[in-house]
């Protein structure tokens, strides 16, 4: 009998060390947690520095304005000669000959009032009124008149030398110098008007050819004392359009930045939600 004891303590012995090794846990490795994103650091706006012998009381004018001021001269400037170039186009000369004529005689009335006559009495054309901009000098002086000439007219003579080009150089076969004059000159104010874009584009205070030859700045201008009656305040009074669409783009532009950011924070607040905690 003492074997028969023997044996059988040793096999439940056997069962319990068994049942013992079976239920020890298993250390579960914790899964790996997700990296948070780095954020792209925004980039800081760097400050123009400011020409050297510009008074500080002017504010070099912000791209904004300039758009305004260039989009408002384009249209005073060339929308009735645009409208009776089609006129003329479509028509053939065949009928409302006296129409287009009409056109072609205010458009240019339009055109000299813009950029000859407001400059040479007042300073500004109808653009800089709206976004409400001038061109000065280094001291704060009003530049030469031969500035506002040719940056106002620039626009114009690049079209017309872009129609003396087309219409000129399939007579060049034909010999003759009339033909080889007309493509040079178009040609020439057609390369004028690339060479100022590219100053203005490559220049950190948007100065195009004209403005460095005349050391001119578009600045912005603001009146001591505007005008309260008479031409020149109706013309004052065309600043607000301007000033009430900047804000428009300026307050989209903020909302739309705010969005941005919303947006970012909602996305670093879920990634930190679906990480799971040791």
């Amino acid at each position: 009998m003492g074997l028969l004891d023997k044996v059988e303590s040793t096999e439940k012995d056997n069962k319990k060390a068994k049942t013992v090794a079976v239920a020890k846990p298993v250390k579960s490795t914790p899964a790996p947690k997700k990296e948070k994103k780095e954020k792209k650091p925004k980039k800081e706006k760097v400050k123009k520095s400011r020409p050297v012998g510009l008074s500080s009381e002017f504010e070099i004018a912000p791209k904004l304005s300039r758009v305004i001021c260039w989009w408002v001269n384009f249209v005073a400037n060339f929308a009735i000669l645009i409208a009776a170039l089609f006129m003329s186009a479509f028509t053939g000369g065949s009928s409302g000959g006296l129409e287009t004529t009409i056109l072609f005689i205010i458009a240019i009335i339009a055109w000299m009032f813009n950029a000859i006559f407001l400059p040479f009495n007042t300073g500004r054309n109808l653009g800089q009124y709206t976004s409400s901009t001038r061109y000065i000098r280094g001291d704060g002086s009003k530049p030469n008149f031969l500035h506002s000439l040719s940056v106002n007219n620039l626009g114009l003579l690049s079209l017309v030398g872009f129609v003396l080009v087309f219409t000129q150089v399939g007579q060049l076969s034909n010999g003759g110098t009339t033909p080889i004059v007309m493509v040079s000159l178009g040609a020439i104010f057609m390369i004028m008007w690339i060479v100022n874009w590219q100053f203005t584009r490559n220049s950190d205070l948007n100065q195009g050819l004209f403005d460095l030859l005349f050391a001119s700045y578009l600045v912005r201008f603001v009146p001591e004392e505007k005008a309260t009656s008479g031409f020149r305040a109706r013309l004052e009074s065309m600043s607000q359009f301007g000033e009430k669409y900047a804000k428009r783009v300026e307050e989209r532009a903020k909302t739309k930045e705010e969005k941005l950011s919303e947006n970012e924070s909602d996305k670093d607040s879920t990634e930190n939600d679906e990480a799971p905690d040791n």
